[in-house]
């Protein structure tokens, strides 16, 4: 039932109703006399009920908003530091497709149909973070009580077939630094020695290099102009610097003039992301006519020739490298090293503690 009222302290006429038990008042904008009371009982009250029975005063409708939950979604998030990453996929991937909607109307076959859609454009493994964070919405709206189900968990992806990353050759590696000097030389070689990362390589300030311990301090990681700490716990490390490198910092730190390592030659200025330097790296890789890698092939590379020499232990290479274990290593690397067991000294005994013997032999 609609009535009308008059608030005190106003001139001016409402129209008064419930929706789920909750008291809706509306001004009428009218003032308080007999004709104006007569035209909101014939204009006003019968445009009103009829849109209370299509429901478009429904409070729980508009509350259930897919844009309000994916809202409060990305403040959870704000304070980490892959919130750029999700903060894209909420604002280009699902919003584009769920924006308008009641979570209450969104049924798990349309999610698989946007799912279907995803896969156009990405890799399995790409997708199934996009539904994560589908999911990790929705669950929002399941904590604020307006669904119960969440119809994006548990959605069937084709298996992810993941990428080869092809390390660069010995030749290559120095094909690439022969025809390269400056900056970039002294950048690609912190690269191709210690396989650090990219944001890690262009957030190092001097301070960071202790050339009379032979030691880089990886202590920060550089992601869209923020310098912050690096990926995990386990990157903030020291790295070893092989007597090549030494000779390459020595000549940058004569040349250099800012307190950190690398600025953008265009600009002046550190560089704002790890993406400003693929112009640089596409026009190396086309000099040197090697098919093109992306630049983080130089992490794979550092790694897959420390395996192969045998110089180092899994552990070593996974510290200087800052991974939290030599698990990492195996999975993703020990393809690149087969065949290396079967360089093994086949006259060795297995079953035979030489030790043991001598110390019999002697004692008898």
């Amino acid at each position: 039932m609609i009535s009308i009222i008059r608030k005190k302290n106003s001139a001016n006429l409402y129209v008064q109703f419930y929706i789920d038990g909750k008291c809706v008042q509306r001004t009428t904008k009218l003032e308080d006399t007999p004709k104006n009371r007569k035209f909101i009982e014939k204009n006003i009250i019968p445009k009103l009920e009829l849109k209370i029975l299509k429901g478009e005063f429904n409070q729980k409708k508009s509350e259930s908003r897919f844009d309000f939950f994916a809202t409060k979604y990305l403040q959870s998030k704000d304070r980490l530091k892959t919130y750029d990453q999700i903060s894209s996929i909420v604002n280009n991937q699902i919003l584009s497709f769920f924006k308008n909607r009641s979570v209450i109307d969104i049924k798990r076959y349309e999610v698989k149909e946007f799912a279907e859609d995803r896969l156009r454009h990405a890799s399995p493994k790409r997708v199934r973070h996009i539904l994560n964070v589908l999911a990790g919405i929705l669950n929002i709206a399941i904590d604020y009580e307006v669904i119960s189900n969440n119809v994006a968990l548990n959605i069937e992806l084709p298996k992810h077939k993941k990428k080869t990353f092809e390390p660069f050759s010995k030749d290559e590696v120095n094909t690439i630094l022969s025809n390269t000097d400056g900056w970039f030389k002294t950048f690609l070689s912190i690269a191709f020695f210690t396989g650090a990362r990219t944001g890690e390589i262009l957030a190092l300030h001097w301070n960071d290099i202790d050339l009379d311990r032979g030691i880089i301090k990886i202590t920060k990681s550089l992601r869209n102009g923020i310098i912050s700490t690096p990926k995990t716990e386990s990157s903030i490390r020291d790295v070893p610097i092989f007597e090549q490198l030494r000779e390459e910092l020595i000549k940058h730190r004569n040349r250099s003039k800012t307190i950190y390592l690398f600025s953008n030659p265009h600009t002046g200025n550190m560089f704002y992301k790890t993406a400003k330097l693929a112009p640089f790296w596409r026009d190396l890789l086309k000099k040197c006519n090697i098919p093109y890698r992306i630049l983080y092939s130089t992490r794979h590379t550092f790694i897959s020739t420390m395996l192969s020499s045998g110089e180092l232990s899994m552990l070593d290479i996974a510290q200087i490298v800052g991974h939290t274990n030599t698990e990492m290593i195996v999975r993703n690397y020990a393809k690149y090293i087969r065949g290396e067991h079967l360089k093994i000294n086949r006259k060795m005994n297995i079953f035979t503690d030489k030790k043991t013997e001598t110390t019999l032999e002697g004692a008898l």
